[in-house]
């Protein structure tokens, strides 16, 4: 039996043309040499078959087998196996390669990998991003917080400008907040800034590390410093639970997972301040963030309605199109968020 193949000795990167005969279970064939008189001479290679790795097939390319010297023949033969000793049939590879030559079979395949991508991706991500958040150190989250800040910060970004909010008001809101902290005696460790930002708006939102914001145009919106601090008590309940650290490594991770699919890193590829403000919260953790909000305000003899009476303002606000701030553009419904707020009452003397 006779098949034809490229030879490649292992030093050169170019292939030579050789006719493989099988005989006694040898593979033997002919190699051109060119000598350094640059006269051509035949050298005849035998090798035992048993003593050559002959590769799986793999789809429809090209057969390899490796040699003992460590050179190699490639070949389009289609029906090396019935040329080659009888051995044991390896079913694993017999599978694969059926597999590998049958649509079906890679539709199937396809369909699978979509779905447990799609379950990865939806389950999986946010509870490996949660237990990563609990186990990442404090001072690293606030790392990340402050330059995250200072990002946005950046005129380059143009998200932020200097707040122009009086320093008194600034003082009375940071004032409030502290009491009521000092009251509830739960609130996490937090740092408040003031911004104006004519690009997001009015609102209010926690980086990691405790880092919260409030813009200038969401003050603005409020009627009262109750309502400031409602919404800032929401603010709270999402850093208590580090909940913009889990919400920034669910995208990394989710990135991370489609670049490995579909190798393309170009569309992954944005910074983490775009991240950041792009993010919304999961509809659990707007619901633990509120939870935590309406039972501070409780005990700290704050009107529960004041969140309520904010939310809606805002929501109306947006009301005409444009983007929508994060407080109300993640998944729970406003109205169905703001029920407990209204139905709850602050019992002080």
């Amino acid at each position: 039996m006779q098949f034809e193949a490229e030879y490649y000795d292992g030093i050169s990167a170019r292939a030579k043309r050789v006719l493989v005969d099988i005989v006694d279970s040898h593979f033997t064939f002919t190699v051109s040499v060119t000598n350094a008189d640059e006269t051509i001479s035949h050298q005849p290679i035998k090798v035992l078959i048993d003593d050559c790795h002959v590769q799986a097939r793999l789809g429809g390319g090209k057969r390899l087998i490796d040699l003992p010297d460590d050179s190699r023949l490639e070949t389009d033969f289609k029906d090396l196996e019935r040329c080659l000793p009888a051995k044991p049939a390896n079913r694993f590879w017999q599978g694969v390669h059926y597999a590998e030559t049958h649509k079906f079979v890679i539709l199937i395949a396809f369909v699978g990998i979509a779905l447990a991508s799609a379950a990865l991706l939806k389950y999986g991500v946010p509870v490996v991003a949660k237990y990563a958040a609990l186990a990442t150190p404090v001072s690293m989250e606030k790392d990340l917080g402050k330059q995250t800040l200072n990002s946005l910060d950046s005129k380059r970004l143009g998200y932020f400008e200097a707040s122009k909010i009086p320093v008194a008001k600034q003082k009375d809101i940071t004032t409030a907040l502290a009491a009521m902290c000092t009251k509830t005696n739960n609130c996490p460790a937090y740092q408040l800034n003031f911004r104006k930002s004519p690009i997001i708006g009015a609102n209010a939102f926690a980086l990691p590390g405790g880092y919260m914001v409030i813009t200038d145009e969401l003050i603005d919106l409020a009627k009262n410093n109750d309502e400031i601090i409602a919404v800032l008590a929401h603010e709270l309940g999402h850093v208590k639970g580090r909940h913009a650290l889990r919400q920034t490594l669910q995208g990394t991770i989710s990135g991370l997972i489609i670049i490995a699919i579909t190798g393309d890193v170009s569309s992954i590829a944005s910074g983490l301040p775009a991240l950041m403000m792009n993010m919304s919260y999961s509809r659990e953790l707007e619901t633990e963030a509120d939870n935590y909000s309406l039972q501070s305000l409780k005990t700290a003899c704050i009107p529960t309605k004041s969140f309520a009476t904010l939310l809606l303002r805002l929501e109306k606000s947006h009301g005409g199109g444009g983007s929508m701030p994060e407080m109300i553009s993640s998944h729970p419904d406003t109205k169905a968020r703001i029920v407990p707020f209204l139905k709850e009452h602050s019992h002080c003397s």
